[in-house]
């Protein structure tokens, strides 16, 4: 356990032991006039109409504008950004549902953590509502009697588990409204549980529904409806973006100090050399998602290997420790934390001045809080290996500005109302852009006196720190005029003033790039520079010529194409992004920027089923063909397609003889051997043959094979 050098004496035991007392006892016996008067205003709504709002609310234009839209559908996903008015919006819709359209009308509000399932309850009670009205299910909270309750606030990992059950029982599904805030994070497999809750009315809330995917085939809005969430919830129906919140006054004003550091030589060095060790483990171990072809991402699929191991298994767990490693020396840079003490120490100059402190790094927010303790700043800390008394404590404390710091592991970041900072730090954050729109959100709720806040983003320069800004169009976020960005020069501090050292740079590190669906190809001519993400199917040119991706299928792309990939790339490779444009890299050395052009378009539909295509054997036995399958890739065990003689039905015994003429006929056509048949693990089939893809166009069944 970290030395922390606090001691506490018998006066202070004493002390505190009595304060903990009298706010028992001052809870325990509340005054009854007091009580009574709580009791009076407050109604069972069992067969009330529900005034979920205090009298005095007046929605804001983009909640009148989004009301009928929702409740024309009665389902649906609003997209608003944080401090925007999301609760008040979602009481108002559920107001309005109970009064006009079902008056027995039953709501379940999912939340992802403990402090947002009371923060709605207490937002709930500001109406006419009585308490034992409502449930809490989750937290620690018995199973709710749903016969009395008409509203559930569930945390999501208790919903998934008994939320479908609880409603099927008391027969809910029919006159039920499904509200779930933050929505995205209803995307893992066992949340989407919630949704055999059947509910008739659906809401979503979140200021970013969309997942964050590497390969964007779709607009994000599109995907958004794609996905099991939003076909559960609905489409994004109305939209109202933190630009648009600043503009309409809802949140403070402020500014954006983007904040470039450098690593000390030796951090350089440790960078360098784990950042080879991952890209050299990254190429072969892609090679080998790919082509087993999994449903996880890269990323997940390298984290489960160990588990199974496999002959990926050490390589796996090498690369997800050697990522990690690297992560660990970024998150503590000494200049990441010389940064943050600095800001701090300047943020309190102020005597009103509060500050947050954002890190991904358990660890690292302990030691920020040391720093800052040892400072003599007011500062506390919040984090997920707290006892749960300690950490609501210290927010409070936060809130009513005994503690004018507070520094925090990401568990602040989303839904948890606290008080807007003068000075917001994100310090460290991964590479979501989700998560930086979300802290951005935490800190800029409107403050008194029209106060403004300033949010410093650190980020180590020349890692992948930087990639958040290909990711992020930060402009269009916020607005071009509320982002400065600055380097830290070491060799330009003067004396012990650590602020001396930030130069005024023009722009952000890396330009935004949008994905390749917002990217009009028509604008581009061969090798001009590509402006969009350059994730999709990589391909590599062959000696004869032929594109192939990652499974060897051959691509069908142009003679001339294919050329220009080998003329601009020495490696032979190049990528079709999910759009379908293809692009080649033209730069060298992996630590610059990458230079990526556009080439034309290609087929990104056909290289994306092509890395599925399972490759079978055409082989001779007894003066015989066979069709066989490789129990393994690159082993001598053999599956053979089954004749109607050894058990296969006659459309899958037609079939395999079709293949085999067919397979025959082309050969002596073009005077050619054909070792291998490609298939799609269903109906279709074909060839290649000196570079082209020649499809079997019979009619044809999934073959079937010796188990």
């Amino acid at each position: 356990m970290r030395e922390l050098g606090i001691t506490f004496d018998a006066a202070d035991r004493l002390r505190l032991a009595q304060l903990l007392t009298a706010r028992a006892i001052v809870e325990r016996d509340k005054s009854p006039e007091l009580e009574a008067e709580a009791t009076a205003a407050t109604v069972t709504i069992a067969n009330a109409l529900w005034n979920l709002l205090p009298a005095a609310f007046s929605p804001h234009a983009w909640q009148a504008k989004c009301l009928p839209l929702w409740l024309e559908r009665k389902r649906g996903t609003v997209k608003v950004a944080t401090g925007g008015g999301k609760t008040k919006f979602a009481l108002l819709a559920m107001q309005e549902l109970q009064r006009t359209v079902a008056a027995d009308l039953c709501v379940v509000i999912v939340v992802p953590t403990v402090p947002l399932m009371f923060q709605w309850r207490d937002e709930i009670l500001e109406g006419n509502v009585h308490p034992d009205d409502i449930a809490l299910l989750g937290g620690g909270a018995a199973s709710p009697d749903l016969g009395r309750a008409r509203i559930v606030i569930a945390i999501i990992n208790s919903a998934r588990d008994r939320l479908p059950k609880l409603v099927a029982e008391h027969g809910w599904s029919s006159r039920l409204l499904l509200v779930v805030d933050e929505c995205h994070r209803a995307n893992a497999a066992q949340a989407q549980r919630i949704f055999e809750s059947n509910p008739a009315y659906t809401l979503g809330l979140s200021a970013t529904p969309e997942q964050e995917l590497e390969d964007e085939a779709l607009p994000a809005d599109d995907a958004y409806t794609q996905s099991v969430v939003g076909k559960a919830l609905g489409p994004i129906i109305f939209e109202f973006s933190l630009r648009e919140s600043v503009e309409s006054g809802l949140v403070t004003p402020f500014e954006i100090w983007h904040v470039g550091l450098p690593l000390t030589a030796k951090e350089a060095n440790q960078h360098r050399q784990l950042s080879d060790e991952i890209t050299e483990l990254r190429q072969s171990l892609q090679a080998v998602h790919r082509r087993c072809r999994s449903s996880q991402n890269f990323i997940a699929w390298c984290q489960t290997q160990g588990g199974k191991g496999g002959s990926s298994a050490g390589d796996a767990a090498q690369f997800i420790g050697l990522a990690n490693t690297r992560k660990r020396l970024l998150f503590r840079a000494e200049s990441r934390l010389a940064a943050t003490a600095a800001f701090l120490k300047r943020g309190m100059d102020d005597p009103d001045g509060r500050a947050i402190v954002f890190h991904e790094s358990v660890e690292a927010t302990e030691i920020i809080w040391e720093q800052a303790r040892a400072a003599g700043l007011p500062a506390l800390l919040e984090n997920s290996k707290l006892p749960s008394s300690v950490r609501d404590d210290n927010i409070n404390y936060f809130r009513q500005g005994i503690a004018r710091v507070i520094v925090s592991a990401k568990s602040l970041i989303e839904g948890f109302n606290v008080p807007s900072a003068d000075l917001g730090i994100i310090a460290a954050s991964n590479s979501s852009s989700r998560q930086r729109i979300q802290s951005l959100g935490r800190l800029l709720r409107r403050k008194e006196g029209g106060r403004s806040a300033r949010i410093v983003v650190l980020y180590v320069r020349d890692t992948e720190d930087e990639a958040i800004y290909e990711k992020a169009d930060w402009e269009g976020v916020v607005g071009a005029e509320r982002n400065r960005y600055f380097n830290w020069m070491p060799e330009a501090v003067k004396g012990d003033d650590w602020h001396s050292g930030l130069v005024d740079v023009a722009d952000a590190p890396r330009a935004y790039r949008p994905p390749s669906h917002a990217v009009d190809a028509a604008e581009f001519a061969l090798g001009d520079p590509y402006p969009g993400q350059p994730h999709g199917v990589e391909l590599r040119v062959d000696q004869q010529m032929n594109a192939r991706d990652a499974s060897d299928a051959v691509i069908p792309i142009s003679k001339g194409l294919v050329e220009e990939i080998v003329a601009r790339n020495e490696l032979r490779r190049a990528r079709i992004t999910p759009a379908g444009h293809l692009i080649v890299r033209v730069d060298r050395g992996s630590d610059q920027v990458p230079d990526w052009r556009f080439l034309g378009i290609a087929d990104a539909r056909a290289a994306s089923e092509d890395k599925v295509a399972t490759r079978l054997r055409l082989m001779s036995s007894g003066g015989r063909r066979h069709l066989a399958l490789e129990i393994e890739r690159g082993s001598k065990s053999m599956k053979f397609a089954l004749s109607s003689e050894h058990g296969a039905s006659m459309d899958a015994d037609r079939t395999r003889r079709e293949l085999l003429e067919w397979v025959t006929s082309e050969e002596k056509t073009r005077g050619m051997s054909v070792r291998e048949l490609l298939w799609d693990d269903d109906k279709r089939y074909w060839i290649e043959i000196a570079g082209e893809r020649v499809t079997f166009a019979g009619p044809a069944a999934r073959l079937e094979f010796k188990p």
